[in-house]
């Protein structure tokens, strides 16, 4: 019964001031009836009051519930004009086809492509050929989910200028006949950018530690071995230490290239 009558509900608000209405007529009329039935001229100046006060307290409610409409309108217009500028965000409309049907114009700038290079064409066309079968699949799970459904969808998408954008898509089927697709756009391109770039230097970081283990260690395993064996004065001659020498300076030199090879990987 309290989500019938709600001031959110045109009907509602009708049929509560229509029942309001007739119920002040009726009860009014009984009353001036009671108090001036045989005055006709009070009884025609209370009807003028009566009436004078109805059109008032109706003017009022008016303008009350026009006031709190107007501010619900004009609150949800900054929301949108906020979602229609913002060059991270936007909206499309896309048919069971998964053709685009309408563009926002922060969807366009972000793609550097107008709405009539888009409309029409299925939004395969602007995939990248290395991942577009991933995306017909995505969507195809999409388009046979239940139509009450909101999905959120990864989208690779190659700008007019030939760099790669990627966009999160938060949408729903649209509960009508053609069975249309209208999803909300965010620019994910630099935290997406961001984090290969994190990746990209995990892996560094995991070579740089391979090349640690293995080329760093080898020439100053074998240094440390010649020392120990040149430390044993009793078991080597001078021509043998003279080698063993010369065996640790090709390792240290093999070690200072290891090194800087590792210094310039961290440094790039």
């Amino acid at each position: 019964m309290m989500k019938f009558f709600s001031l959110n509900r045109p009907g509602s608000i009708t049929i509560a001031y229509l029942i309001l209405g007739l119920g002040w007529i009726f009860l009014s009329d009984r009353i001036t009836d009671l108090l001036f039935s045989n005055d006709i001229k009070q009884l025609s100046r209370f009807q003028l009051y009566k009436g004078s006060f109805y059109v008032i307290a109706t003017s009022l409610i008016l303008y009350f519930l026009i006031r709190r409409l107007y501010r619900a309108v004009n609150l949800r217009n900054q929301e949108m004009e906020l979602l229609f500028s913002n060059p991270d965000l936007g909206l499309i409309r896309l048919d069971g086809d998964f053709k685009f049907l309408e563009v926002t114009s922060n969807f366009e700038k972000a793609t550097g492509y107008f709405a009539h290079d888009l409309l029409g064409k299925p939004i395969f066309h602007f995939i990248p050929d290395q991942l577009i079968e991933t995306s017909v699949k995505d969507f195809q799970k999409i388009k046979s989910s239940p139509s009450t459904k909101s999905f959120i969808f990864y989208l690779p998408f190659l700008a007019k200028n030939g760099n790669l954008l990627f966009f999160n898509l938060y949408g729903i089927q649209v509960p009508d006949k053609e069975k249309n697709f209208i999803a909300a756009v965010q620019n994910i391109t630099k935290e997406e950018l961001a984090l290969q770039k994190l990746e990209a230097k995990n892996q560094q970081l995991i070579e740089l530690a391979s090349d640690q283990s293995h080329l760093v260690r080898a020439p100053l395993a074998r240094i440390l071995a010649i020392s120990d064996l040149i430390d044993q004065k009793h078991h080597l001659n001078e021509e043998e230490k003279e080698f063993l020498i010369g065996k640790i300076k090709i390792s240290a030199e093999e070690l200072d290239m290891q090194i800087r090879k590792i210094s310039l990987k961290m440094n790039s």
